[in-house]
């Protein structure tokens, strides 16, 4: 069966980062998977590394539709307008795409997608199943593009899947029972994702120009006000002058438009005196080399969230503080296997922060049972053989 996953972004965030690692693990003696994306970057580029089927269907520019106007932002109807033209520009080129190479089974990944995906799978008669992993957020485009998604949900896909239960809220006129939607959490492969050796940890730390003494700090995600980054450094810049042994790790790129989020974050970083104190890694081929780096692992997310970094993090046993968001808070046991800390509250993630310098005890016990949850509740062959037996009953249907 020739499964097409359609992404909105050849970036790779953590969108696309599942995409990569589901196709991967799909059983192929059933399963032809197809990553077709809007450009080349680092998706297409891993995929074929991985021995995937890769095509590049180009897509429009999509531009803003909102413009800011002093401190507020206000929509802007030539950009509803363009956006609506290249849905349909991006829809015809896909659609000739896909009547040249035909596929059994389209899945979309990415708001834009879900539309111009959709629209050219309803059109060419072919099951599609929405991917949602991200919330549309109710005052984008002062809830239009909410209100489009549910509406459009109605007609376009054959199922919808969800990755965390606090998704199923964007589409709120549904009922809970709904054979439409359907929650199958993210996984990740805990062989993979297993406790790294001391001298793993070691040689990470020297491949950042850190010392193997020093305690390290860090989270793992695209860089963008989303994820909290600046909550994160904000924390450590509070702990910093009283532990001088401590060092913060950016693991991760700006995307979509985010680079002065970026710029803005180093410039505290110098004005804070931290320079030698805060790493910014860029993108790692392989996020490992990142995590053997860390003691603990922050994700400081600002707003609904179900990072497949929090559970990688969790599977290679480090010890975990996470902002208490919807979606986020569905994935740990508070106090069991990470701590919690309100959202944007940098004072009480310093707080969270010295208990786990101060206990190497507590990082351990937290590390061990975060792994132990992730083994029973995400692992990658629990999810794959989920979205394997809906791909085929869609397919039934």
């Amino acid at each position: 069966m020739r499964v097409a996953f359609i992404d909105q972004s050849a970036q790779l965030g953590g969108v696309e980062y599942s995409t990569l690692r589901v196709a991967q693990a799909m059983d192929k003696s059933r399963f032809n998977p197809i990553i077709i994306c809007p450009e080349e970057g680092d998706l297409p580029n891993l995929a074929r590394q991985a021995g995937l089927e890769v095509q590049i269907v180009p897509s429009q520019k999509f531009p803003s539709v909102s413009l800011q106007w002093g401190k507020r932002y206000v929509a802007n109807p030539l950009g509803f307008l363009s956006s609506a033209i290249n849905v349909l520009r991006t829809t015809c080129k896909l659609e000739c795409y896909l009547r040249a190479s035909p596929v059994d089974i389209i899945i979309t990944k990415g708001l834009l997608a879900h539309f111009y995906a959709g629209i050219a799978a309803f059109r060419l008669k072919i099951p599609c199943i929405w991917y949602v992993q991200e919330e549309v957020d109710s005052k984008r485009a002062g809830g239009f593009y909410r209100h489009l998604l549910k509406q459009c949900a109605r007609f376009l896909p054959a199922k919808i899947v969800v990755d965390a239960e606090a998704l199923l809220d964007q589409f709120d006129g549904f009922s809970q029972s709904n054979r439409l939607l359907q929650v199958i959490s993210n996984g990740v492969d805990t062989n993979q994702f297993a406790p790294f050796s001391d001298q793993e940890r070691v040689n990470a730390k020297k491949s950042f120009q850190i010392s193997e003494h020093t305690l390290t700090i860090g989270q793992s995600s695209r860089i963008i006000p989303l994820k909290g980054q600046d909550i994160l450094l904000q924390a450590f810049t509070q702990m910093a002058q009283d532990y001088p042994d401590t060092h913060l790790l950016f693991v991760g790129v700006p995307l979509f438009g985010n680079q002065e989020f970026e710029r803005e974050l180093k410039t505290l970083v110098e004005q804070s005196g931290l320079s030698e104190r805060v790493t910014f890694t860029g993108f790692l081929p392989d996020v490992r080399q990142g995590l053997a780096a860390m003691d603990i692992f922050v994700h400081a997310s600002v707003e609904t969230d179900s990072p497949i970094s929090v559970m990688e993090a969790m599977a290679c046993g480090l010890a975990v503080i996470v902002s208490e968001v919807h979606g986020t808070v569905e994935m740990i046991k508070p106090d069991k296997d990470a701590l919690l800390f309100e959202p944007r509250d940098s004072i009480m993630l310093a707080h969270e922060l010295e208990k786990l310098y101060k206990s190497e005890q507590l990082r351990s016990d937290l590390g061990k049972e975060a792994r132990q949850s992730v083994i029973q509740k995400f692992s990658l062959y629990q999810s794959v053989t989920q979205l394997q037996e809906l791909i085929e009953e869609v397919y039934a249907s």
